[in-house]
């Protein structure tokens, strides 16, 4: 049996794996959105649920997950606390299988008042990730 000395190589190897280092940039970017949205009480993830909502009327569960890459008890709980915080709403559908959902009038707002911050961190994110020593495209 090898010691662990004699495989430290092939586990240092290891820390060049690709996901590893993507996952390890994501939430270094992740933690950086949202502590530019922290004002607004928004996390970059609730971010991007109103802003899809934005966009149109109303959304399934379903087309919002798909659109998001998103699983779906993931994005329940998301949405379980914009609606929550009147950030959106239930809206009726004829199928009541379906969960269908709309941004409020009080989750424009919000949004309005998050884009500045997004934008700043849009502008400042490769720096940061500079620090990090690894690049966002």
């Amino acid at each position: 049996m090898q010691s662990s000395r004699e495989n430290s190589f092939k586990y240092r190897l290891l820390q060049s794996c690709k996901c590893f280092k993507m996952r390890k940039a994501s939430r270094v970017v992740t933690q950086y959105y949202d502590k530019k949205l922290k004002p607004c009480k928004i996390k970059i993830t609730q971010f991007s649920i109103l802003s899809l909502l934005a966009t149109g009327e109303s959304r399934t569960l379903n087309s919002l997950s798909e659109d998001l890459l998103m699983d779906r008890t993931t994005l329940t709980r998301s949405l379980d606390i914009l609606f929550k915080d009147k950030l959106i709403e239930n809206v009726k559908d004829n199928d009541a299988r379906k969960r269908v959902v709309k941004l409020t009038e009080k989750g424009y707002k919000i949004l309005d008042q998050a884009i500045p911050l997004w934008r700043e961190a849009e502008e400042e994110i490769l720096d940061e990730c500079k620090k990090y020593d690894f690049s966002v495209i």
